[in-house]
């Protein structure tokens, strides 16, 4: 399977915007930056209305008709692409149903999709589509905005925390995140599982090691020293978990990589 963009553009809405289609041929991405307003979707059957705001994106689907307005002092910043799924002789795939999602980190996918227009208009397909694949993931991954207001908050602070944990040497402790932020270790963690989709401790775990293997690769550190920059207790004890993840001792991940760039 893969992707076609019809079109696609950024729409800073006047104060007298409104919208009224009478449905379209294939997918439409709707992402708001900015605003509050609302999106009916007509069916014969049924009429399904959608809250959207700034940080709100919504695939709408073919075939149905859509009315939307905004609040004419909150005016909607929309970026769209029309897009279908193909399958390999080229023929439509519709599989997707309509599907509203809260974006975990709102400006990566308006920057994703402000690159996606720019290079459409300017004729380069090929990298309109990469940027385009890449916000799709983004969207699919997404959360459905039951509990939005409380849901898209801690979106935002389990977005700071991974960005904390990604960005020191050093794992912060949940403990630290829990004094941080106001919780309870223990809600924190139950938490960054429902977003992330896996445990606080193997989030860490997995960046440490990611971490690890950096070091290891591009500086000359001893396994001492690496374990240490790292925060481990002991050289031993950092040794037993990159074994235990890599399959391999620090040292002897080491002289693959250096036998690799060889």
């Amino acid at each position: 399977m893969r992707l076609k963009i019809n079109s696609c553009g950024i729409c800073d809405c006047l104060p007298e915007w409104q919208w009224h289609t009478d449905g379209f041929h294939d997918y439409d991405l709707w992402a708001v930056f900015r605003g509050e307003g609302t999106i009916q979707a007509h069916t014969a059957d049924t009429v399904t209305e959608i809250a959207v705001h700034d940080g709100i994106c919504v695939l709408l689907v073919p075939d149905t008709k859509y009315i939307a307005k905004h609040h004419e002092e909150r005016p909607l910043l929309v970026i769209n692409a029309h897009f279908e799924f193909l399958d390999d002789d080229g023929t439509p795939i519709y599989l997707e149903k309509l599907q509203t999602k809260i974006l975990p980190s709102p400006l990566f996918l308006q920057e994703l999709l402000t690159r996606m227009v720019s290079f459409y208009n300017s004729n380069d397909e090929k990298a309109a589509l990469a940027y385009f694949a890449a916000a799709l993931e983004e969207f699919f991954h997404a959360e459905t905005p039951e509990n939005s207001e409380i849901l898209g908050i801690w979106m935002k602070i389990i977005s700071e925390i991974c960005t904390e944990i990604d960005s020191k040497p050093q794992t912060p402790s949940l403990s630290y995140f829990a004094k941080k932020y106001g919780y309870t270790e223990r809600y924190i963690g139950k938490m960054f599982t429902q977003i992330k989709k896996i445990s606080f401790s193997d989030y860490t775990q997995n960046a440490r090691i990611n971490k690890a293997k950096t070091l290891l690769r591009l500086t000359d550190l001893s396994v001492g020293a690496v374990a240490e920059e790292l925060g481990y207790c002991d050289a031993c004890h950092f040794t037993k978990n990159f074994r235990k993840m890599i399959g391999v001792s620090p040292l002897v991940y080491r002289k693959m990589q250096k036998t690799e760039n060889i």
